[in-house]
């Protein structure tokens, strides 16, 4: 017999791994870069996080796969994204902003830029 579970989506998912495991993540995306055809603007977006960024977090960046990365502080975490993901006001274009969510050890939606 096949069981078919409630549908979730990565929040849900997030909120439940962050509870059981007793940790924040952060999480990032960015669906203008990800569909941007302009390899010369693509270019110019990783060479400006090149400056905010640590050299692993922007190997994870270019991937565009993962996007989902574990602390063990919701103070870590937030003082994280805040340092590496600028608000949209402080950003040239869609193509360079990334929205960011952490979520608490308790499931909560903590910071979000």
């Amino acid at each position: 017999m096949i069981e078919v579970f409630d549908a979730k989506n990565v929040f849900d998912i997030m909120y439940d791994y962050a509870e059981r495991n007793n940790c924040a993540l952060l999480y990032f995306t960015n669906d203008s870069l990800d569909h941007c055809q302009d390899q010369d603007l693509i270019d110019k977006v990783y060479k400006f996080y090149e400056e905010i960024l640590p050299e692993d977090m922007l190997l994870i960046l270019k991937t565009k796969h993962n996007n989902i990365i574990e602390f063990k502080s919701e103070d870590s975490a937030k003082m994280n994204a805040s340092a590496w993901f600028p608000e949209r006001k402080y950003v040239d274009s869609d193509e360079y902003y990334f929205k960011c969510y952490v979520i608490d050890q308790s499931g909560y939606i903590v910071f979000e830029n």
